[in-house]
């Protein structure tokens, strides 16, 4: 190092010095040339030995640990073997010159002896090198993978994420300020944690805080997301994607059971818990639901357009569904009827929307009761880019929501009618079928898909939550030859949708939606919670019962305040009077079921319990003369004693669930995308694909730039087997690049014995 170099570092140590502030806000401040931990170098052998202290000590000539001999004995090993690990070379420099030198030293030898050589990536080491066979008992997922690699989803995973890191780094680089000093309790010198850092008060408290809240303090920087290549990160969403099998029930906590080691075939790495633990919990803390979320139905929507364009007719159903997965919390969460468990309780609810033909386009999880109703066309205007590129003409086509009945409030009817671009089709309830609401009726029509008459009625609606509110709607009567009669409600105009396509557009939901997504939801774990935060929010409705029942019990009070004065003089009596009959009992005893009383005391207590019964009946005659009021007032009373201590609940926080949810549904269209588009087949539930097709055994040979899978054939499914050879061609066809970038070569074979 030069005496200006020198002099340079000297003057930036006394300026260092006389700061006033902490070392991080100098550094902060001021373009030091050197970084802050060579500045403690600096500044001890400065102290030491003054400017001669600052002298480099990396010249050439100094005392190196490798002599030259071992130097071009290394460089000879590495000219034989290349792949020569480091652990074996310095066994063999120590065992052939003595010189002790450590893997890091070593390493950095390489470096200068051989620059040509390429240092292996972070990780665990793989190896590649020549041909490898073995053995994966979940070899038919693997065509899985492949219809997703054919689709491009891992790689526009990672691209949407990608992005979601560039915008947080964006708008955490345009925040001013001085860094804060970083907080070290409860970590060592390194920075690791320890158990100091579980017991202190503030992190105890945030512990189960909700993700926007600590979201906003999250440090970035040592998230593996962050740095993360495209690739690593396409190769943790197949992970996230293959859960529900590996595990089979989609719980993250059992991936390093059994079958959690198979994820190496199935994306490439085997990756443990922890690791797949951190991955989600960085997307969590990125926000990625959000962007997930809104290219979910783009994607999608894209992938199944050849259904579209095959689709007849001039209405385009979508249906909408939802699904309510139990929240067992011991802390007051928000509740709603769990159906599968017949129970009121915490849960979380999952709106679905389905295009006409059963596929889930897209969800938004809530927390308690879904707002369904009128909120229904606030989530179609979030998708609205993705659903309005139909291909056909926008002015030849309807586009109908079709909901259940618990959505057809006459709110929610006004909400439709209020806009132009979206119809209903609902069914109506057997006590809302009233004949005095009838208009008019049409003439009888036979059902063209079924045995029934059909009948156009015209019913007039009253708005519950506004008395004298009156709507009028469409709707179709039917008639079954059965027996048996519904109604269904819709905006579709009858000039242009006749009543039968109204009928078969919603009793379709069966088939083409409900029972698909009922397997749907068994194969890809949806009915499980995956993981929440509990953030503790104001209940409005207890506070405005409670204000209610308060009110009620203060008017009731005031209008019998002469009755309450009278009651409360016979009440001071038997309050009188308790302490003398205790007395006089506490000195007797109670033998075979009577009580005996010494017979000094005997008449004491009989007219110690007339008295106490006179003014009990004399109160009863006073609550006689308002009976009413009386009963109305104990009712609010218990009712605002109930409310007490219910003010405030917690929601639970959604954004992990919402974002392992798009993973599920992603598998779930990606089953469905291989059954119809290679396997050919759309009656063939998503249980039995798992069953016959998903969890045959494979053997699998890997070469450097090429993937073989080979299928173990089934004799005692036969009929699959020869549909799945035909898609095994199709598949082949595409050359499809998989984890890796290796292509991906099946075969149908019969495992050798």
């Amino acid at each position: 190092m030069g005496d200006a170099r020198r002099q340079v570092i000297e003057r930036w140590l006394k300026r260092i010095d006389r700061f006033p502030l902490s070392l991080t806000e100098f550094f902060a401040r001021h373009q030091v040339p050197f970084r802050r931990s060579q500045y403690f170098v600096y500044r001890r052998r400065y102290k030491d030995c003054g400017r001669e202290g600052l002298m480099d000590r990396r010249t050439r000539g100094g005392n190196r640990k490798l002599p030259v001999e071992a130097e071009e004995f290394l460089r000879g090993c590495l000219r034989t073997g290349p792949g020569l690990s480091l652990e074996w070379l310095c066994e063999a420099v120590a065992k052939e010159y003595g010189c002790d030198i450590t893997l890091s030293g070593l390493s950095r030898a390489l470096r200068r002896i051989c620059p040509e050589r390429s240092e292996r990536g972070p990780g665990r080491p793989r190896h590649c090198a020549g041909v490898s066979e073995e053995v994966n008992p979940l070899g038919g997922f693997e065509l899985i993978v492949a219809v997703a690699h054919c689709l491009g989803w891992p790689e526009r995973a990672a691209k949407i994420i990608g992005e979601a890191v560039a915008t947080m780094k964006r708008e955490r680089d345009a925040e001013t300020g001085v860094p804060e000093v970083p907080d070290t309790r409860g970590r060592n010198r390194r920075g690791h944690f320890t158990t100091r850092y579980n017991r202190r008060r503030d992190v105890r408290a945030a512990r189960f805080a909700s993700v926007s809240e600590k979201r906003a303090t999250k440090n970035i920087e040592p998230m593996h997301i962050v740095r993360d290549r495209a690739e690593t990160i396409a190769r943790r969403c197949l992970a996230v994607l293959s859960l529900p099998l590996v595990t089979a029930n989609g719980n993250v906590r059992t991936v390093n059971v059994a079958m959690g080691q198979y994820l190496k075939h199935l994306c490439g790495y085997n990756y443990r818990q922890s690791t797949v633990t951190r991955y989600l919990s960085e997307l969590k803390y990125l926000g990625a639901s959000r962007v997930l979320l809104d290219d979910l139905p783009v994607f999608w929507r894209r992938c199944w357009a050849s259904e579209l364009e095959a689709a007849e007719g001039p209405l385009l159903c979508y249906y909408i569904d939802g699904n309510t997965k139990a929240l067992w919390s011991s802390q007051r969460v928000k509740q709603n009827k769990v159906t599968m468990l017949g129970r009121v309780m915490g849960c979380l609810e999952q709106v679905f929307i389905h295009d006409g033909f059963g596929h889930p386009i897209y969800f938004e999880t809530y927390s308690g009761h879904a707002p369904l109703g009128e909120h229904v066309l606030g989530l179609f205007e979030r998708i609205e880019a993705a659903i309005s590129d139909v291909p056909r003409s926008s002015a030849t086509v309807y586009r109908a929501i079709v909901m259940d009945a618990a959505s057809n409030s006459v709110k929610t009817l006004r909400a439709f009618a209020a806009q132009d671009k979206y119809h209903y089709i609902t069914p109506l309830d057997d006590n809302q079928l009233n004949a005095q609401r009838v208009v008019s009726t049409g003439r009888a029509s036979r059902y063209r898909y079924g045995e029934a008459t059909l009948r156009n009625l015209t019913l007039e609606l009253e708005d519950s939550n506004e008395k004298g509110y009156w709507i009028r709607s469409r709707a179709v009567q039917i008639d079954w030859d059965r027996g048996a009669r519904t109604v269904l409600l819709s905006s579709l105009p009858a000039e242009v949708i006749d009543s039968s396509e109204v009928v078969y557009a919603y009793f379709r939901r069966w088939p083409s939606q409900e029972l698909p997504f009922r397997h749907a939801k068994a194969v890809v774990s949806l009915g499980r919670v995956m993981g929440y935060g509990r953030k503790e929010t104001e209940n409005p409705r207890v506070l405005i019962a409670q204000q209610e029942a308060a009110e009620k019990v203060s008017e009731l009070t005031t209008k019998l305040r002469e009755p309450l004065r009278e009651i409360g003089t016979h009440d001071e009596g038997i309050a009188r009077l308790i302490p003398k009959l205790q007395a006089i009992r506490r000195k007797g005893s109670v033998r075979e079921g009577r009580r005996l009383v010494p017979p000094k005391l005997k008449g004491k207590h009989e007219a110690y319990e007339r008295e106490i019964r006179a003014h009990k009946r004399a109160t009863k005659r006073i609550e006689k003369r308002h009976a009413a009021d009386f009963k109305s007032l104990r009712r609010h009373q218990k009712e605002w004693l109930r409310l007490q201590g219910k003010e405030r609940v917690y929601e639970a926080d959604v954004e992990l669930d919402q974002i392992v949810t798009y993973f599920r549904m992603t598998l779930a269209n990606l089953y469905a995308y291989f059954l119809r588009h290679f396997l050919g087949e759309s009656h063939i539930s998503m249980l039995m694909l798992v069953h016959r097709i998903i969890q045959l055994p494979a053997t699998i040979v890997e070469s450097s730039n090429e993937r073989r899978i080979k299928l173990w054939y089934n004799e005692q499914d036969e009929p699959m087997m020869r549909k799945l050879d035909r898609a095994i061609a199709k598949i082949n066809a595409l050359d499809i690049r998989g984890p890796r970038a290796k292509i991906m070569r099946f075969e149908l074979a019969k495992p050798s014995p």
